[in-house]
């Protein structure tokens, strides 16, 4: 009976810790199955309640720029009045820029208006819900809740204005009211009934009948009128004139305020430049001018604005000769971006000119002058107040925008590592930057936004050549090899035509899914293959039989280590290949003679685990860091050449 008993009591002890185990192994499954559900959900943005004839609705499709897909399946749900919707359909999806967000774009006119009816003027309650499939199979769907959209078929300006006693070319003054049109739907506008423009060099503009531009600033109730240097010009002068509020829609329908003419005066006052920040920089890079009445530069539009730049560059070199920009001499360069007439974003500029630069970036050193902005319209030119003082040419620094494409996150689908892909970027800059480390580099995985030239480097999918290489330099500037770094602008991606027809291979970037190429299970022909590949990506890769990592498993479960490793091996081998190919289009591989007459040779002579031996002297290991193998460095003669080109400040 006792021998009966225990047995009883290891059975049930038995049966509970099973239940026990079922219970944590669901919990487990549950937890997963949740976490995947909420990677799966879209967040939903739109910003847009008033809706005209001619409005055409964003939703954006938040966290979607790894998402590959065409047509999205949009339900909107709700009432009209007593009226109920129910409407779902199909509808095209874009892209905000190459890798931002997907969205959906609604039109009034062809959607909106259609498939609701809400006649002249109507209100919209309910939700909006968006489900799309990506190219992998996954179904992605988002909800907006409580959404309200009031439609009308006639939106007029209500707006009033306070217009200063003194303003400058391109200014703007705030109007405030209701019924601003947005950017896609037309223009709200300001109509001169009567007016004129005295400038005081005598001239004058008959400003009857002209239109000046109230501009969008993200409100309806809120607008900025621009007094546009196309109607009144740029000279200092005398504005009076009678005004009244419009709005001008893409369809062609124009509707007038219902309030009166109002009248303005004003006077328009000198351009001038007050400062620069910060007052040292390096070629290619940013700084900010501020002032007063600046104006885009020369166009189509009648009217400019140059910058004058006069005084004396005086290099840090003490060998190299200073440089004067003054009389007939003095250099002469368009703005790089007008933001507002109190703002200019100006690029330390320069020119290649064969194998020399030329220009206030050409070389390190200090400019002691001025800068004068010189402005022109249809009755001449007219010079602005000039900022004088010391500016600091920096040594060159190379900016690097590491551009990942949709397809690189299709490709890590490939190896199982989706999941961890942030993790993977993560350490792709930790290796670039230590190949660099101690040369004046930086990688980036943004445009940057305080350098106008920069080189970019798209990490993508597949080798469009369909010939499985890992990564390819099509860049080209009349000559293959960029000894000098001259161009720091490159762009290693899409289509070069040059580099086409010199190597017979227009296309650029770095491939990731070549490097299946290293898996003897899967490219058993490919003599360079590394039973070490399948050790580490088997266990993730479907086409080795493994299982992907799932969002519940990192950075903690049972596969962890493996995970772990997997990133580490699959970054180093990308980030190896990336700083192989920006060192080609900074002039790599570097042999005597090539700052007289760059050559052709672009591999180290031999292969002695340096980053810039040729592809066949670098094994997986070598790349991947494993079995005590690597990390690559740069070859003396080559390290002696990037800290020539670019040195530390």
């Amino acid at each position: 009976m006792k021998k009966r008993k225990t047995n009883r009591i290891l059975v049930f002890v038995a049966i509970a810790l099973a239940a026990f185990a079922l219970l944590g192994s669901c919990s487990d499954e549950e937890e997963e199955q949740k976490e995947e559900e909420q990677a799966r959900i879209l967040t939903l943005q739109m910003d847009q309640q008033v809706v005209v004839p001619t409005s055409k609705v964003r939703v954006t499709l938040g966290g979607t720029r790894r998402v590959e897909a065409n047509v999205a399946e949009v339900t909107i749900v709700g009432e009209i009045g007593e009226r109920s919707i129910d409407e779902t359909f199909e509808q095209g999806l874009q892209r905000a820029g190459d890798v931002g967000d997907l969205y959906v774009e609604l039109s009034a006119s062809e959607v909106l208006w259609p498939k609701l009816e809400p006649g002249a003027s109507g209100r919209f309650s309910g939700d909006l819900q968006v489900v799309l499939g990506d190219v992998l199979g996954n179904e992605r769907r988002g909800r907006l809740d409580d959404i309200s959209w009031r439609f009308e078929e006639e939106l007029r300006p209500e707006v009033e204005l306070d217009v200063p006693g003194q303003i400058f070319a391109n200014s703007s003054v705030r109007v405030d009211g209701a019924g601003i049109l947005r950017p896609e739907e037309g223009q709200t506008q300001a109509v001169i009934g009567e007016g004129e423009f005295v400038a005081d060099a005598g001239h004058i503009f008959d400003l009857d009948g002209e239109v000046l531009p109230v501009e969008w600033t993200g409100d309806r109730e809120r607008g900025e009128l621009r007094f546009d240097p196309a109607v009144i010009g740029v000279h200092p002068g005398q504005l009076e004139a009678t005004i009244r509020f419009e709005n001008h829609f893409a369809d062609g329908t124009t509707l007038q305020e219902t309030a009166g003419e109002r009248n303005i005066v004003t006077s328009l006052d000198t351009t001038f430049i007050a400062g620069i920040t910060p007052e040292k920089a390096s070629r290619g890079q940013l700084v900010e001018l501020q002032g007063r009445g600046f104006v885009p530069p020369p166009s189509d539009e009648g009217y400019g604005m140059w910058l004058r730049f006069e005084g004396t560059l005086t290099p840090s070199d003490p060998e190299a000769d200073p440089h004067t920009f003054e009389g007939s001499s003095a250099a002469m360069g368009e703005p790089w971006k007008v933001v507002s007439d109190e703002e200019i974003l100006q690029d330390v500029w320069y020119r290649v000119e064969g194998r020399t630069l030329h220009g206030l970036g050409a070389a390190p050193g200090t400019f002691d002058g001025t800068i004068t902005p010189v402005l022109y319209d249809a009755h001449g030119e007219v010079q602005g107040l000039s900022w004088q003082g010391e500016f600091e040419v920096l040594p060159t620094k190379q900016m690097v925008y590491l551009k990942f494409l949709p397809s690189f996150t299709t490709a890590l689908d490939r190896y199982g590592l989706v999941n961890v892909e942030r993790e993977i970027r993560d350490r792709i800059l930790e290796v670039v930057h230590r190949d660099y480390a101690g040369i004046n580099i930086e990688f980036v995985d943004h445009p940057p936004q305080d350098f106008a030239a920069y080189a970019t480097v798209e990490i993508g999918g597949p080798d469009p050549t369909g010939n499985q290489a890992f990564g390819f330099d099509n860049t080209y500037h009349d000559q293959p090899k960029d000894t000098g770094n001259l161009h720091i602008d490159d762009y290693l991606g899409g289509i070069n035509p040059e580099t086409g027809e010199a190597f017979n291979n227009p296309y650029g970037g770095i491939f990731v899914e070549s490097f299946a190429a290293f898996s003897p299970t899967i490219h058993p022909e490919m003599g360079h293959a590394s039973e070490r590949f399948d050790d580490i990506f088997g266990p993730f890769m479907p086409e080795l039989g493994g299982e992907r990592v799932r969002a519940t498993e990192w950075p903690e479960g049972d596969r962890v280590d493996e995970i772990e490793e997997a990133i580490r091996v699959f970054a180093n081998v990308v980030g190896n290949t990336t700083s192989h190919e920006m060192g080609h289009a900074m002039g790599l591989a570097y042999f005597e003679g090539d700052w007289d007459q760059p050559g052709m040779r672009y591999h180290n002579l031999a292969g002695n685990g340096y980053i810039m031996d040729a592809g066949i002297e670098r094994s997986f290991e070598q790349r991947a860091e494993l079995d005590g193998e690597g990390p690559e460095t740069f070859s003396p003669e080559n390290r002696a050449y990037l800290e020539e080109i670019l040195p530390l400040e």
